[in-house]
């Protein structure tokens, strides 16, 4: 190393400077420490480690200005974190580094806990860009828990469970057989529920699972049983109650450290928006689709089905029928025992419309008396008959109010397609007047 321009110092001049210096400082060679002053505690340790690691390469990379490195110790199960910004320098008239040892530890901890929260916030707003993308709700949970596994680092395994009164049924897993979907966990037999006395208010934190009376072998994915060594456990509040739980699981005892549980909670609170927003997100959804005095769908999503079907049909060559029915004497019904009997009559036509259909059949509430159907792999004679049939069943099921027997009855008119139109208006037109000729026919 080249000696010009390198500062000279003795012990002398350091010591007189001592005082002044806030920091830890450190002149050693190959050899070891020559001097030191203010030490923090972790002087020794950390040049120790640097003559250990790779001093002729550390010491060759410094030059007479300074430069700053980063060393991490651990001692006691403690984190600590150092900036050592070190130059070459003359001591005692030979070659040596000052090192000055500067306690980042507060500051590493301050950045380390940004970029997690910054990490887990990322995590949190792809489950809430997903609210309005996933309608199914298996999606939802399985994107909730692959992004909590994934902000908690040391975790394998990973669960949601929902309440169902008395217990707890799991609705999302990672890591675990796929058998765990029919297993049902007592509310009281939680860890959940033992750790917080039944008020499962708080995050629980299951250090060493081996030395409690939880321990015991799970079957995973790979079908193997292991035994899960740390957990940690939250429940899952909506409206005020308890709405399910979500559990991260480590093979690994004391896996999770106080960061973990912070992480828990900052993930539990996002979950719990997310759910809520997601449930709220659904009932606006179905509010769009269906009526809500019926279950069946409402008009404007009918019409939208409509044209997908027709465009579907057209281009396999399938056919269907559009059948239209109205509730007979509904103004009638209404007028002589109130709109809710009414509403009684146009719900137990449209459940008996509901429970006569197939999955893929599309039916609607299409009007205040009116619903509207497109069934597939039907056959016009055959729809008659069926509808017929089931004219006469509402007719001998009347409903019972007071002393009074309420008959139920509608009226019904078939079209086809292609063969009798392929617009929606074409089709609603042919059914609606067969609707009035059925009327006709049977004096209502």
């Amino acid at each position: 190393m080249i000696a010009d321009n390198k500062l000279h110092l003795t012990s002398e001049k350091l010591l007189s400077t001592r005082n002044i210096s806030p920091y830890c400082r450190v002149v050693f060679n190959n050899s070891g420490i020559l001097y030191y002053d203010n030490d923090c505690g972790f002087c020794e340790k950390i040049i120790d480690r640097i003559i250990s690691d790779d001093f002729d390469s550390f010491y060759a990379n410094q030059s007479t200005e300074f430069s700053n490195h980063e060393h991490q110790i651990i001692n006691n199960e403690e984190e600590k974190w150092f900036q050592l910004q070190s130059k070459c320098v003359i001591f005692e008239g030979s070659d040596a580094l000052l090192t000055y040892i500067l306690d980042i530890t507060d500051k590493k901890l301050a950045d380390l806990e940004i970029r997690r929260l910054s990490r887990i916030r990322s995590l949190m707003l792809e489950v809430t860009n997903s609210i309005m993308k996933n309608d199914e709700i298996d999606v939802f949970y399985s994107l909730i828990l692959k992004n909590a596994l994934a902000a908690i680092e040391k975790s394998n395994l990973g669960s949601i469970f929902i309440r169902r009164e008395k217990h707890f049924q799991c609705i999302s897993y990672i890591g675990f057989h796929e058998s765990v979907m029919d297993f049902q966990l007592p509310v009281q037999h939680s860890f959940l529920y033992r750790a917080t006395d039944g008020a499962m208010d708080r995050i629980t934190h299951l250090k060493d699972i081996q030395s409690s009376d939880l321990n015991y072998p799970i079957k995973i994915d790979t079908g193997e049983f292991v035994s899960i060594r740390s957990s940690l456990s939250a429940p899952i509040i909506v409206a005020g109650e308890v709405y399910g739980m979500i559990n991260i699981d480590s093979l690994q005892a004391n896996a999770f450290d106080d960061s973990d549980v912070k992480s828990m909670e900052f993930l539990r609170d996002n979950i719990e928006i997310a759910i809520t927003n997601h449930i709220l997100f659904q009932e606006k959804s179905s509010l769009a689709k269906y009526d809500r005095l019926t279950g069946l769908y409402n008009r404007h999503f009918f019409e939208d089905q409509y044209e997908f079907i027709k465009e579907k049909a057209q281009r396999y060559n399938e056919t269907f029928n559009l059948v239209m029915f109205d509730v007979d004497e509904l103004k009638k019904i209404n007028d002589l025992y109130g709109h809710f009997i009414g509403d009684q009559v146009i719900r137990k036509i449209a459940l008996e419309m509901q429970t006569s259909s197939r999955k893929s059949d599309v039916i609607a509430r299409f009007g205040g008396d009116e619903i509207i159907a497109i069934l597939f792999a039907s056959d016009a004679d055959e729809l008659y008959k069926k509808f017929t049939n089931l004219q006469n069943k509402l007719l001998e099921n009347p409903i019972e109010f007071f002393d009074e027997r309420i008959h139920c009855s509608f009226s019904f008119g078939i079209a086809s397609f292609p063969q009798e139109g392929q617009e929606f208006e074409e089709l609603l037109k042919i059914a609606d007047a067969r609707m009035y000729i059925n009327k006709a026919k049977r004096n209502v």
